[in-house]
Protein backbone atom coordinates (compact mmCIF):
# COMPACT_ATOMS: atom_id res chain seq x y z
CA UNK A 1 0.00 0.00 0.00
CA UNK A 2 0.90 3.45 -0.69
CA UNK A 3 1.20 6.29 1.93
CA UNK A 4 0.92 9.97 2.07
CA UNK A 5 2.79 11.33 5.02
CA UNK A 6 1.32 15.14 5.39
CA UNK A 7 3.29 18.30 7.59
CA UNK A 8 0.08 20.66 8.97
CA UNK A 9 1.54 24.03 8.85
CA UNK A 10 1.49 25.39 5.56
CA UNK A 11 -0.40 22.55 3.99
CA UNK A 12 -3.67 21.92 5.99
CA UNK A 13 -3.77 24.81 8.18
CA UNK A 14 -2.25 28.26 8.11
CA UNK A 15 1.20 28.61 10.48
CA UNK A 16 0.01 32.98 11.15
CA UNK A 17 -1.35 32.10 14.43
CA UNK A 18 1.54 30.16 15.19
CA UNK A 19 4.15 32.98 13.97
CA UNK A 20 1.92 35.44 16.18
CA UNK A 21 2.19 33.32 19.10
CA UNK A 22 5.84 33.30 19.33
CA UNK A 23 6.05 36.99 19.07
CA UNK A 24 3.80 37.15 21.20
CA UNK A 25 5.71 34.63 23.73
CA UNK A 26 8.69 36.69 22.86
CA UNK A 27 7.40 40.41 23.74
CA UNK A 28 5.44 38.74 26.82
CA UNK A 29 9.05 37.66 28.32
CA UNK A 30 10.35 40.98 27.78
CA UNK A 31 7.50 43.21 28.87
CA UNK A 32 5.20 41.84 31.06
CA UNK A 33 4.91 41.47 34.74
CA UNK A 34 4.80 38.18 34.90
CA UNK A 35 8.26 38.04 33.16
CA UNK A 36 11.02 40.08 32.94
CA UNK A 37 8.97 43.57 33.24
CA UNK A 38 10.43 46.04 30.61
CA UNK A 39 7.09 47.43 29.82
CA UNK A 40 4.26 46.76 33.04
CA UNK A 41 1.90 48.50 30.93
CA UNK A 42 1.60 45.41 27.91
CA UNK A 43 -0.93 43.54 29.25
CA UNK A 44 -2.06 40.64 26.53
CA UNK A 45 -5.92 40.50 26.98
CA UNK A 46 -6.34 43.80 25.33
CA UNK A 47 -4.07 43.35 22.40
CA UNK A 48 -6.30 44.05 19.08
CA UNK A 49 -5.25 42.43 15.87
CA UNK A 50 -3.75 45.20 14.79
CA UNK A 51 -1.53 45.21 17.68
CA UNK A 52 -0.66 41.55 17.73
CA UNK A 53 0.64 42.34 13.85
CA UNK A 54 2.54 45.42 14.91
CA UNK A 55 4.37 43.74 17.46
CA UNK A 56 4.94 39.94 15.15
CA UNK A 57 6.33 43.31 12.49
CA UNK A 58 8.77 44.59 15.40
CA UNK A 59 9.94 40.86 16.77
CA UNK A 60 10.64 39.19 13.54
CA UNK A 61 11.68 42.14 11.46
CA UNK A 62 8.89 41.64 9.05
CA UNK A 63 9.52 37.84 9.22
CA UNK A 64 12.89 38.14 7.37
CA UNK A 65 13.55 36.52 11.05
CA UNK A 66 11.44 33.75 10.65
CA UNK A 67 11.89 33.21 7.21
CA UNK A 68 15.74 32.64 8.10
CA UNK A 69 15.64 30.48 10.83
CA UNK A 70 13.09 28.19 8.92
CA UNK A 71 15.42 28.08 5.80
CA UNK A 72 18.53 27.61 8.47
CA UNK A 73 16.25 24.11 9.25
CA UNK A 74 14.95 25.53 11.93
CA UNK A 75 11.24 24.25 11.78
CA UNK A 76 9.60 24.31 15.74
CA UNK A 77 7.79 27.73 16.58
CA UNK A 78 9.61 26.56 20.16
CA UNK A 79 12.58 26.88 18.91
CA UNK A 80 12.59 29.95 16.85
CA UNK A 81 11.02 32.00 19.65
CA UNK A 82 13.57 30.71 22.33
CA UNK A 83 16.54 31.96 20.26
CA UNK A 84 15.52 35.18 19.53
CA UNK A 85 14.59 35.70 22.91
CA UNK A 86 17.78 33.90 24.16
CA UNK A 87 19.57 37.23 22.18
CA UNK A 88 17.43 39.41 23.64
CA UNK A 89 17.95 38.05 27.37
CA UNK A 90 21.81 37.79 27.04
CA UNK A 91 21.92 41.50 25.90
CA UNK A 92 19.67 42.34 28.77
CA UNK A 93 22.04 40.53 31.41
CA UNK A 94 25.41 41.68 30.25
CA UNK A 95 25.05 44.46 32.19
CA UNK A 96 24.87 42.69 35.30
CA UNK A 97 27.76 41.92 38.03
CA UNK A 98 29.93 38.56 37.38
CA UNK A 99 28.12 37.02 40.30
CA UNK A 100 24.62 37.84 39.29
CA UNK A 101 25.25 36.88 35.68
CA UNK A 102 27.09 33.38 37.38
CA UNK A 103 23.71 33.18 39.74
CA UNK A 104 21.37 33.11 36.90
CA UNK A 105 22.65 31.08 34.47
CA UNK A 106 23.93 28.13 36.79
CA UNK A 107 20.59 28.04 38.58
CA UNK A 108 18.83 24.28 38.21
CA UNK A 109 15.69 25.77 39.15
CA UNK A 110 15.58 28.49 36.39
CA UNK A 111 11.83 29.23 36.16
CA UNK A 112 9.03 31.78 35.31
CA UNK A 113 9.59 33.24 39.04
CA UNK A 114 13.69 33.52 38.09
CA UNK A 115 13.16 35.57 35.54
CA UNK A 116 10.46 38.03 37.37
CA UNK A 117 13.11 37.72 40.42
CA UNK A 118 15.78 39.85 37.75
CA UNK A 119 13.56 42.71 37.32
CA UNK A 120 14.83 44.25 40.25
CA UNK A 121 18.67 44.09 38.50
CA UNK A 122 18.07 45.60 35.19
CA UNK A 123 19.12 48.79 34.24
CA UNK A 124 15.84 51.02 33.69
CA UNK A 125 17.91 52.76 30.60
CA UNK A 126 18.27 49.06 28.73
CA UNK A 127 16.17 49.45 25.15
CA UNK A 128 15.36 46.04 23.57
CA UNK A 129 17.41 46.56 20.18
CA UNK A 130 14.95 44.19 17.74
CA UNK A 131 17.97 43.63 15.18
CA UNK A 132 20.00 41.76 17.32
CA UNK A 133 19.00 38.47 16.71
CA UNK A 134 19.56 39.06 12.88
CA UNK A 135 23.74 39.80 14.23
CA UNK A 136 23.81 36.12 15.49
CA UNK A 137 21.54 34.47 12.53
CA UNK A 138 23.83 36.47 9.58
CA UNK A 139 27.32 34.39 11.18
CA UNK A 140 25.17 30.89 12.10
CA UNK A 141 25.86 27.81 9.51
CA UNK A 142 22.33 26.87 9.92
CA UNK A 143 20.82 23.20 11.01
CA UNK A 144 19.46 22.97 14.07
CA UNK A 145 22.34 21.17 16.07
CA UNK A 146 24.52 24.32 14.98
CA UNK A 147 22.30 26.90 15.59
CA UNK A 148 22.03 25.84 19.35
CA UNK A 149 25.76 25.00 19.72
CA UNK A 150 26.12 28.57 18.47
CA UNK A 151 24.25 30.05 20.73
CA UNK A 152 26.07 28.57 23.84
CA UNK A 153 29.16 29.69 22.22
CA UNK A 154 27.53 33.16 21.78
CA UNK A 155 26.18 33.55 25.71
CA UNK A 156 29.35 32.34 26.44
CA UNK A 157 31.59 34.88 24.75
CA UNK A 158 29.03 37.50 25.29
CA UNK A 159 28.93 36.80 29.11
CA UNK A 160 32.10 36.03 29.36
CA UNK A 161 31.71 32.37 31.54
CA UNK A 162 32.21 29.21 30.71
CA UNK A 163 28.88 27.60 31.33
CA UNK A 164 26.13 28.55 29.23
CA UNK A 165 23.75 25.81 30.14
CA UNK A 166 20.81 27.86 30.47
CA UNK A 167 20.87 28.15 26.97
CA UNK A 168 20.64 24.62 25.86
CA UNK A 169 18.06 22.80 24.21
CA UNK A 170 15.24 21.68 26.89
CA UNK A 171 16.83 23.21 29.48
CA UNK A 172 14.78 25.03 31.64
CA UNK A 173 14.87 28.43 30.13
CA UNK A 174 13.68 26.50 26.97
CA UNK A 175 10.56 25.02 28.89
CA UNK A 176 9.89 28.60 30.42
CA UNK A 177 9.26 29.92 27.33
CA UNK A 178 7.83 26.96 25.87
CA UNK A 179 5.10 26.35 28.57
CA UNK A 180 4.29 30.22 27.89
CA UNK A 181 3.52 29.93 23.69
CA UNK A 182 1.47 26.81 24.87
CA UNK A 183 -0.66 29.22 27.33
CA UNK A 184 -0.75 31.93 24.65
CA UNK A 185 -1.75 29.01 22.09
CA UNK A 186 -4.40 27.36 23.78
CA UNK A 187 -5.44 29.44 26.33
CA UNK A 188 -4.89 29.27 30.06
CA UNK A 189 -7.88 26.57 30.64
CA UNK A 190 -7.16 24.18 28.02
CA UNK A 191 -3.10 24.90 29.27
CA UNK A 192 -3.94 23.91 32.40
CA UNK A 193 -6.03 20.75 31.33
CA UNK A 194 -3.49 19.78 28.59
CA UNK A 195 0.14 20.58 30.48
CA UNK A 196 -1.30 19.81 33.91
CA UNK A 197 0.17 22.25 34.99
CA UNK A 198 -0.75 25.79 36.78
CA UNK A 199 -1.13 28.58 34.19
CA UNK A 200 0.75 31.84 34.35
CA UNK A 201 -1.56 34.52 32.96
CA UNK A 202 -4.38 35.15 33.93
CA UNK A 203 -7.71 34.11 32.12
CA UNK A 204 -5.79 34.09 28.43
CA UNK A 205 -8.29 33.26 25.01
CA UNK A 206 -6.05 31.14 23.19
CA UNK A 207 -5.72 31.13 19.31
CA UNK A 208 -5.97 27.26 18.81
CA UNK A 209 -10.13 27.78 17.95
CA UNK A 210 -9.15 30.52 15.71
CA UNK A 211 -7.45 28.91 12.72
CA UNK A 212 -7.19 29.13 8.99
CA UNK A 213 -7.68 26.44 7.05
CA UNK A 214 -5.69 26.91 3.50
CA UNK A 215 -8.24 25.37 1.44
CA UNK A 216 -11.99 25.37 1.56
CA UNK A 217 -12.61 22.24 3.69
CA UNK A 218 -14.94 20.32 1.53
CA UNK A 219 -12.35 20.46 -0.78
CA UNK A 220 -10.33 19.22 1.58
CA UNK A 221 -12.23 16.18 2.25
CA UNK A 222 -13.09 15.58 -0.78
CA UNK A 223 -9.58 14.96 -1.46
CA UNK A 224 -8.52 12.66 1.48
CA UNK A 225 -11.41 10.67 0.66
CA UNK A 226 -10.35 10.15 -3.13
CA UNK A 227 -7.21 9.12 -2.01
CA UNK A 228 -8.54 6.67 0.46
CA UNK A 229 -10.60 5.32 -2.23
CA UNK A 230 -7.68 5.09 -4.38
CA UNK A 231 -6.30 3.25 -1.79
CA UNK A 232 -3.65 5.23 -0.29
CA UNK A 233 -2.85 5.00 3.24
CA UNK A 234 -3.21 8.86 5.23
CA UNK A 235 -0.86 9.78 8.03
CA UNK A 236 0.56 12.63 9.77
CA UNK A 237 3.87 14.07 11.16
CA UNK A 238 4.13 17.68 12.53
CA UNK A 239 5.79 19.99 14.62
CA UNK A 240 3.05 20.87 16.58
CA UNK A 241 2.05 19.26 19.89
CA UNK A 242 -0.76 16.76 20.08
CA UNK A 243 -3.78 18.83 21.31
CA UNK A 244 -2.70 22.18 18.83
CA UNK A 245 -3.19 18.86 15.97
CA UNK A 246 -6.60 17.08 17.11
CA UNK A 247 -8.79 20.15 18.41
CA UNK A 248 -8.50 21.84 15.30
CA UNK A 249 -8.69 18.76 13.01
CA UNK A 250 -11.45 17.66 15.00
CA UNK A 251 -13.71 20.78 14.59
CA UNK A 252 -13.26 20.88 11.38
CA UNK A 253 -14.18 17.31 10.46
CA UNK A 254 -10.70 15.89 9.37
CA UNK A 255 -9.22 14.18 11.69
CA UNK A 256 -11.85 10.81 10.66
CA UNK A 257 -9.56 10.27 7.87
CA UNK A 258 -6.49 9.82 9.76
CA UNK A 259 -5.85 6.76 12.57
CA UNK A 260 -4.32 7.71 16.23
CA UNK A 261 -1.43 5.26 15.26
CA UNK A 262 -0.55 7.19 12.37
CA UNK A 263 -0.54 11.09 14.05
CA UNK A 264 2.53 12.19 14.97
CA UNK A 265 3.44 15.18 16.53
CA UNK A 266 5.89 17.17 18.59
CA UNK A 267 4.76 15.86 21.54
CA UNK A 268 5.61 12.27 20.50
CA UNK A 269 8.68 13.65 19.42
CA UNK A 270 9.31 15.27 22.80
CA UNK A 271 8.78 11.79 24.57
CA UNK A 272 11.18 10.04 22.26
CA UNK A 273 13.87 12.31 23.26
CA UNK A 274 13.16 11.73 26.53
CA UNK A 275 13.36 8.03 26.43
CA UNK A 276 16.77 8.40 24.16
CA UNK A 277 18.42 11.85 25.26
CA UNK A 278 21.30 10.75 23.63
CA UNK A 279 20.18 11.14 20.40
CA UNK A 280 18.47 14.81 20.50
CA UNK A 281 17.27 16.70 18.48
CA UNK A 282 14.67 14.42 17.11
CA UNK A 283 12.02 17.17 15.30
CA UNK A 284 12.53 18.00 12.16
CA UNK A 285 14.74 17.49 9.76
CA UNK A 286 15.57 14.51 11.59
CA UNK A 287 12.80 12.59 10.03
CA UNK A 288 11.88 10.55 13.36
CA UNK A 289 8.11 11.55 12.73
CA UNK A 290 7.99 10.81 9.25
CA UNK A 291 9.24 6.97 10.20
CA UNK A 292 6.99 6.78 12.99
CA UNK A 293 3.91 8.06 11.48
CA UNK A 294 4.51 5.64 8.57
CA UNK A 295 4.70 2.62 10.49
CA UNK A 296 3.22 3.24 13.60
CA UNK A 297 3.59 5.10 16.24
CA UNK A 298 4.48 2.90 18.69
CA UNK A 299 6.90 3.35 21.45
CA UNK A 300 8.86 -0.08 21.70
CA UNK A 301 9.98 0.92 18.26
CA UNK A 302 11.40 4.20 18.59
CA UNK A 303 14.74 3.37 19.07
CA UNK A 304 14.80 1.50 15.32
CA UNK A 305 13.41 5.11 14.02
CA UNK A 306 15.89 6.73 15.52
CA UNK A 307 18.98 4.81 14.72
CA UNK A 308 17.80 3.46 10.82
CA UNK A 309 16.24 6.28 9.13
CA UNK A 310 18.70 6.60 5.46
CA UNK A 311 17.24 5.05 2.54
CA UNK A 312 14.53 2.70 4.16
CA UNK A 313 12.08 3.17 1.63
CA UNK A 314 11.00 3.13 -2.00
CA UNK A 315 10.77 6.18 -3.27
CA UNK A 316 7.22 5.61 -5.55
CA UNK A 317 5.67 3.84 -2.48
CA UNK A 318 5.88 6.92 0.17
CA UNK A 319 5.22 10.50 -0.71
CA UNK A 320 5.87 13.23 1.75
CA UNK A 321 3.42 16.20 1.44
CA UNK A 322 4.98 19.52 2.76
CA UNK A 323 5.90 23.54 2.74
CA UNK A 324 9.42 23.81 4.37
CA UNK A 325 12.62 22.69 3.57
CA UNK A 326 13.09 20.51 6.30
CA UNK A 327 10.28 18.35 5.90
CA UNK A 328 11.59 18.13 2.04
CA UNK A 329 15.09 17.06 3.93
CA UNK A 330 13.77 14.06 6.10
CA UNK A 331 11.86 12.71 2.61
CA UNK A 332 15.59 12.66 0.89
CA UNK A 333 16.83 10.98 3.69
CA UNK A 334 14.21 8.28 3.98
CA UNK A 335 14.19 7.85 0.48
CA UNK A 336 10.72 9.18 -0.40
CA UNK A 337 8.91 11.75 -3.09
CA UNK A 338 8.58 15.05 -2.05
CA UNK A 339 6.03 17.58 -2.81
CA UNK A 340 6.43 21.27 -1.76
CA UNK A 341 3.45 22.97 -0.94
CA UNK A 342 3.56 26.58 -1.57
CA UNK A 343 1.43 27.88 0.95
CA UNK A 344 3.76 28.02 3.95
CA UNK A 345 5.18 31.15 5.20
CA UNK A 346 7.43 32.03 2.47
CA UNK A 347 3.94 31.48 -0.15
CA UNK A 348 5.31 31.68 -3.58
CA UNK A 349 8.72 32.42 -2.90
CA UNK A 350 9.84 29.30 -1.68
CA UNK A 351 9.65 27.57 -4.94
CA UNK A 352 12.93 28.98 -5.49
CA UNK A 353 14.65 26.93 -2.48
CA UNK A 354 12.42 23.66 -3.14
CA UNK A 355 13.62 23.93 -6.85
CA UNK A 356 16.92 24.23 -5.43
CA UNK A 357 17.09 21.54 -3.17
CA UNK A 358 15.59 19.15 -5.73
CA UNK A 359 11.79 18.35 -4.61
CA UNK A 360 10.55 16.03 -6.50
CA UNK A 361 7.26 17.94 -7.45
CA UNK A 362 5.63 21.65 -6.00
CA UNK A 363 2.14 22.47 -6.06
CA UNK A 364 0.94 25.87 -5.32
CA UNK A 365 -1.61 24.33 -2.74
CA UNK A 366 -2.83 20.94 -1.42
CA UNK A 367 -5.91 20.44 -3.59
CA UNK A 368 -3.63 20.23 -6.73
CA UNK A 369 -1.33 16.85 -5.40
CA UNK A 370 -4.52 15.17 -7.21
CA UNK A 371 -3.34 16.05 -10.02
CA UNK A 372 -0.14 14.14 -9.46
CA UNK A 373 -1.06 10.98 -7.37
CA UNK A 374 -5.03 10.27 -8.50
CA UNK A 375 -4.28 10.74 -12.71
CA UNK A 376 -5.26 7.92 -14.19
Amino acid sequence: MKSILFDVDGVFLSEERCFDTSALTIEALLKSEHFLGLDKSFKLNTLSDETINNIRSKVFNNDIILNRLKSMGLNSNWDMLFVVFCIHFIQLIKQFTVQEIKDIIEDNQFSAKSIQGIQSLINKDFKIDYELPMNFINHSQGGKNNIYAELEQYAKKELNVNDARLFKLKGPLWFVARDLYQELYLGSELFEQVEEKPSILDGINGFIYHETVLRPIEEIKSLLNSLKERGYHLAIATGRPRTETLVPFESLGLKAFFSDNHIVTASDVMEAENEYPDFIPLGKPNPFCYIATLYGNNKENYKQFITQQDQIVNKEDVIIVGDSLADLFCAKQIGATFIGTLTGLKGQEARKELEHHEADFIVDHIGLIKNILLKG
